[in-house]
């Protein structure tokens, strides 16, 4: 049954100048993103390769998979950070201050529940699992449950910044949220380069140094948060009507977290099972290098879902869907500028990244990874219009179960003999379907048009992507494995992309904005 969809269009009353102006701002904190996304990509690529090479390539995969086991239990607080933000961009937009306040106050008593809640559960549950399930080397036993220990205490600050990152976001503060990235990252790097010259246990000192991190990056978000947004100021009065909204809206959304993290989780540690901690250093590799090449797609989305949800709010429908289908071209481009490259020179990058500490099926896992997170791309756009509307059930639901399906299948493959590869074979598959299920969803929910869809956003990125790849690959096809292709390769292929982008990608007004904005930056420096 299609649901009844009650708010109309408003886009006659919503001003030229006043969109003008909110695009300039989505394009405007875009760059302090991107800026903050270049600099955290290019560290942490570097401290990826010193970890492995202090740490090896055994003690890299089980710092991996215990962290990403530790992982699996913040679903409850992914849940609700997409429900704290959603009803600070909500109310924010439509009531002003007082709504972001009582959203605020909610927000505080949700965290700090589901924060002892985490501990509870991790250190229970957890605890036994990795006595008792997880393949690890007996001599590396006792760090590996120290991490845990260190992993659980470094996962309750993130669960309790959530009220005051979403203010900062509710108020795109971007530049704000970009410092705190950059001096996250350089924080790390600092650690990585101290570790070989620390006479005791790498891994466990790495796993200690990494709470205090989160610490800092708490009191930056605390601190900053509190000065500058008075609604975050006096007596908690909790709303529980509000509460009890975002309780629900949560709980469905709670399905789809639990449903990503089992997913995701779930093979990592089905790999460790069947292949143990080598073949989780190789996945760890590949999703640094897939997480790199998405991390542009963090920067798009988190600049516009403000925008997105209040012009949901306000009523404005038509610009509700002009901004999907904008954000989920650009976070196609985002990704596809950096996804072509890595794709034809995945071998050369990776010995250039890591040396000869390469472990084994990591440029298989990097390839089949890269092409999935060209798919997933679409989610987050297609997503936040459904977290918009607040109708969550029928979405997460269907989504949610589809997207666990992936677990039994994988393990029937790899019980009957499949290598490794099927694994991420299977999720590529199942990303593919599952975008194309969403997509049916929202149709089903809203007054949204599948064909509108194909042609605003789907058929331009796959002319850009032919028109961009042919000469890249005929380089990559007859010059010899050197630096030298490694380089042409590059270079062409990202100019191409961008190039295409802009010329088959975008429709006038994107062009519009992209070249107003890139007037005004240019105006800065000359």
């Amino acid at each position: 049954m299609i649901v009844r969809f009650n708010i109309k269009k408003r886009s006659d009353s919503y001003s030229i100048s006043t969109m003008e102006n909110n695009n300039k701002r989505i394009a405007k904190n875009t760059v302090f993103l991107s800026v903050r996304m270049v600099i955290v990509l290019l560290i942490g690529l570097y401290i990826s390769r010193a970890l492995l090479s202090t740490l090896g390539v055994v003690d890299f995969g089980i710092y991996n998979v215990v962290c990403g086991f530790v992982a699996m239990f913040a679903f409850i607080n992914t849940s609700m950070i997409n429900g704290i933000q959603r009803f600070y961009n909500f109310e924010y937009g439509r009531n002003g201050e007082d709504g972001a306040r009582k959203v605020y106050h909610c927000a505080l008593i949700t965290q700090t529940a589901i924060a002892l809640l985490v501990v509870v559960a991790t250190e229970t549950f957890g605890i036994w699992y990795l006595n008792n399930k997880l393949v690890i080397p007996p001599e590396r036993f006792t760090a590996a449950v120290y991490v845990f220990h260190f992993s659980v205490l470094s996962l309750l600050f993130p669960i309790l910044q959530i009220p005051y990152s979403a203010s900062i976001t509710a108020h795109e503060r971007m530049d704000y949220y970009a410092i705190v990235s950059v001096i996250d990252v350089i924080l790390k790097l600092l650690i990585v380069l101290a570790l070989p010259f620390i006479d005791y246990d790498h891994l466990v000192i790495y796993g200690l140094l990494t709470i205090s991190i989160n610490i800092l990056n708490f009191l930056m978000y605390y601190i900053y948060a509190k000065r500058n947004f008075s609604e975050l100021h006096g007596k908690i009065e909790l709303d529980k009507k509000l509460l009890k909204n975002m309780l629900s809206f949560s709980g469905w959304n709670l399905f789809g977290s639990f449903s990503g993290v089992m997913r995701d989780q779930g093979l990592n540690l089905m790999l460790n099972s069947f292949f143990g901690p080598v073949v989780n250093a190789a996945r760890g590799v590949a999703y640094q290098v897939s997480g790199g090449v998405q991390s542009f797609v963090v920067n798009i989305t988190t600049a516009s879902r403000p925008q997105l949800t209040q012009s949901y709010a306000q009523g404005n429908i038509s610009r509700t869907f002009n901004i999907m289908y904008s954000m989920s071209k650009m976070c196609y481009i985002s990704v596809f500028v950096f996804a072509l490259p890595v794709l034809l020179e995945t071998e050369y990058i990776l010995h250039l990244w890591l040396g000869e500490n390469i472990p084994e099926h990591t440029q298989s896992f990097v390839v089949l990874v890269v092409l999935s997170s060209l798919i997933h791309v679409y989610n987050p756009p297609t997503s936040f219009v459904v977290h918009a509307t607040g109708k969550m059930r029928a979405y997460q639901t269907i989504s949610s179960i589809f997207s666990l399906i992936l677990l039994p299948v994988s393990y029937f493959f790899l019980k009957h003999g499949s290598s490794a590869e099927m694994v991420f074979v299977l999720y590529f598959i199942f990303t593919v379907l599952g975008q194309a299920l969403c997509l049916y969803i929202l149709h089903r929910l809203i007054p949204f048009s599948i064909i509108e869809y194909l042609k605003n956003v789907i058929w331009p990125c796959i002319l850009l992507s032919i028109s961009a790849a042919i000469i890249p690959i005929a380089i990559h096809v007859f010059m010899p494995y050197s630096f030298a292709r490694f380089c042409v390769v590059v270079a062409i292929s990202m100019l191409l992309v961008i190039f295409t982008s802009y010329s088959m990608g975008l429709n006038m007004t994107e062009k519009k904005i992209v070249k107003d904005f890139t007037i005004k930056i240019l105006g800065k420096f000359y």
